[in-house]
């Protein structure tokens, strides 16, 4: 069921020749960057639960507050696309009985709004528009990487969620202290409504190093710092509703659903690098299970995250 060691050692390496890219020309003052972040527990040797997650991120500095002498606080337009897909552990039958996750994609589209509040503080707000069930592309995304990339039998997607069209709306707030020039504590609080999820929670760890350490879509322009940092902190949140488990709230057409854990957790380790106009990061969570049918252990996976900034040469 799982990759053996030697695709799996192809895998990993296979997405870590972006570390490569980070040699290239003199640093920018940016103003605008593109991002691609990949979430995969294949690198531990598993592909169920949360199992895969790709996000292509667009971010730029609109002008500022006073545009002839280009001072006030700073503001950003984020554009991210993105894909999650979602499995059970006995992911080849087709009895649905048996699974202890629903088969889900869900695709969207996420606009933000992100304001500077003061250099070390930052607020977002923005709308998600997006779809599970068989508009989502995620059947066909993951049968069709697995049978061409990994040599393995496609997936029966069997009673998977339905098909829908979400619209969520979130605001975020982000800040941290710096103790000292090689330390810092970062906090982030988060929120979420609409029909995909309801959710709050919130977000601290402890950064050394001078590079700030995001989570997955995280505004990397808030930081022109060159160097690295890694990141230890912890992260809880409340779900109130969870479409990829539960269904819609307002009809009961999902043909399978499973009682959600409504109280999550995960750790998070970071590390991350800038060098000239290329940043790379990876994270590592340890995610409690989502249900409760699920076996009550954490759940790893890794995000590893390539950006490239640009100067517009709007702003000296």
């Amino acid at each position: 069921e799982y990759l053996s060691p030697l695709t799996n050692k192809i895998f990993i390496f296979g997405h870590l020749w972006m570390v490569i890219a980070l040699i290239t020309s003199k640093p920018l003052a940016a103003q605008e960057y593109f991002s691609l972040n990949i979430d995969n527990d294949l690198y531990f040797m598993m592909d169920h639960y949360y199992s895969s997650g790709i996000f292509l991120q667009y971010g730029k500095q609109l002008r500022a507050s006073d545009s002839i002498t280009n001072t006030g606080p700073k503001k950003y337009l984020l554009w991210e696309l993105g894909q999650e897909i979602y499995s059970p552990s006995l992911r080849y039958t087709s009895n649905s009985e048996v699974y202890d996750y629903p088969y889900g994609g869900w695709t969207s589209l996420k606009l933000t709004f992100q304001r500077e509040i003061s250099e070390r503080k930052q607020k977002q707000w923005g709308i998600q528009l997006g779809v599970t069930g068989d508009a989502s592309g995620a059947q066909w995304m993951q049968n069709t990487y697995h049978r061409l990339i990994l040599n393995l039998p496609e997936l029966p997607w069997t009673d998977e969620v339905p098909q829908a069209l979400h619209l969520n709306v979130f605001a975020d707030s982000y800040k941290r202290w710096n103790l000292n020039q090689q330390l810092a504590i970062q906090s982030h609080i988060f929120g979420t409504i609409g029909t995909q999820k309801i959710s709050g929670g919130a977000a601290l760890g402890l950064v050394l190093g001078k590079q700030t350490v995001l989570s997955k879509g995280g505004n990397v322009l808030i930081d022109q710092e060159q160097g690295d940092g890694l990141y230890f902190g912890v992260r809880l949140q409340y779900i109130v509703h969870d479409y990829m488990l539960s269904g819609s709230l307002f009809n009961d057409n999902a043909p399978f659903t499973l009682p959600i854990n409504p109280i999550r957790s995960m750790i998070e380790v970071g590390y991350a690098i800038r060098k000239n106009d290329w940043r790379f990061a990876f994270t590592f969570f340890n995610r409690s299970p989502d249900n409760k049918v699920q076996p009550q252990e954490g759940h790893q996976y890794l995000n590893i995250t390539l950006s490239r900034f640009f100067d517009r040469k709007t702003t000296k």
